[in-house]
């Protein structure tokens, strides 16, 4: 028994591993996929400085998960509030003080360092809406007391991250708290209802948008501009790329014709460089990934911490699924990075910070489940009663399992 509690104490060392990798990984790709731009940037004088300021910032993101996972789901949805009020007041710095690049206002200039709220707004939004939906129990259903709150929480927050613009993140946003609304049980109809309303939206607000009606207009009608640029390019990249690749000498050649390879498109060039072989592995670390969060959703002790795991894994995925969609020509072309793997400081400590939640619900679970069997061993008499087959209990009740 001892044995098994220690057990319950360790980390989740699957998903551990595969997200350590798919890091480790991604200081190769930015490695081979940076020079070019380093080199052109630098005036030939730092060629690795990309792939030294994302080991830097590796060790940072590390740093940030280990704290997020000390601290715990719980402790960090009772300072949500007050993390969400930073958040969103970064998000209106940026339009006061903020660095415009590419098309968009999003970073502010802090001590030589660029902070990207719209990353920080990830993790945090999801943790803040757990635990609002987690308090709702049957109101959620109530208009007044569910739709609309929400509506109005959601729509802050992606309209905020709209007016940049930043239409791929806005989308990212909304898709996980439909998702995470439906799961706490929303009505399905008034998720209908929100999606449908929200992509009409987003296409309005997308062919207003100049580089984005320019993108999406290249994609669909191939008509001439960067994008459609962009897009022929990615294409003949993946149907040249072999099982095993064209080399680092193959990802130079085609580096100049980007901006950033490094980031936006490194899935193309990781296709391109590494084969397709390399690149299908990448995409089954994803959805290993996604299995893995499912499990701990599952078992996760309490609603909040259903909730944040099925925030958390929604985010990652939707995100991959989109950038993995642009590099092999299959969606817009969008500002969007691959989790753990493209070059960017604030995305790795966003991303791993969610994993060393994602870590923390685990091992609450799994300490909850061992206790249960614990329970079970010694026959239940004179003890704890027994526990039903479902793990969360229905009713308000489950709402304040914390």
């Amino acid at each position: 028994m001892v044995s098994r509690l220690k057990k319950g104490r360790n980390l989740d060392y699957l998903l551990l591993f595969a997200v350590c990798g798919l890091t480790l990984f991604g200081l190769i790709a930015v490695w081979a996929t940076s020079i070019t731009d380093a080199m052109k940037w630098s005036d030939g004088r730092f060629p690795l400085q990309f792939v030294t300021a994302q080991m830097m910032w590796t060790g940072v993101a590390g740093v940030a998960a280990f704290i997020a996972y000390k601290l715990g789901y719980r402790f960090l949805s009772q300072i949500s509030m007050g993390l969400m009020f930073i958040t969103i007041a970064l998000l209106v710095i940026v339009f006061i003080a903020g660095r415009t690049a590419y098309g968009s206002s999003r970073w502010i200039e802090i001590g030589g360092f660029s902070l990207q709220p719209s990353e920080m707004l990830k993790p945090v939004m999801i943790i803040y809406l757990a635990r609002w939906l987690s308090s709702k129990g049957a109101k959620l259903h109530d208009k007044d007391a569910g739709l609309i709150p929400f509506v109005l929480m959601v729509g802050i927050c992606v309209t905020l991250i709209l007016l940049q613009p930043n239409l791929s993140t806005a989308f990212i946003l909304g898709a996980v708290a439909l998702i995470m609304f439906l799961m706490a049980g929303a009505d399905g109809k008034q998720v209908a209802i929100l999606i449908a309303g929200g992509f009409g939206l987003g296409l309005v607000v997308a062919l207003l948008i100049p580089y984005q009606r320019d993108r999406i207009l290249g994609h669909f009608f191939n008509s001439p501009g960067t994008a459609a640029a962009q897009k022929e390019w990615l294409e003949q990249m993946a149907h040249s790329a072999g099982v095993f690749g064209q080399g680092l000498d193959g990802i130079q050649d085609f580096a100049g014709r980007f901006n950033g390879a490094h980031m936006d498109f490194i899935f193309g060039f990781i296709t391109y460089g590494f084969g397709v072989f390399t690149a299908l592995v990448v995409v089954a670390v994803f959805l290993f990934l996604g299995y893995r969060t499912v499990q701990i959703a599952r078992k996760a002790p309490d609603d909040l911490g259903m909730l944040i795991s099925v925030g958390i894994g929604s985010w990652l995925l939707i995100q991959a699924l989109i950038h993995i969609g642009v590099n092999i020509g299959v969606a817009p072309i969008t500002g969007l990075t691959l989790p753990f793997i493209s070059y960017g400081g604030n995305s790795l400590v966003a991303c791993l910070v969610g994993i060393g939640i994602l870590l923390n619900v685990s091992k609450a679970g799994e300490s909850r489940e061992i206790k249960r069997n614990a329970v079970y061993a010694h026959g239940g008499r004179n003890r704890r009663p027994r526990l039903s087959g479902t793990h969360r209990r229905s009713g308000a009740s489950r709402n304040r399992e914390r």
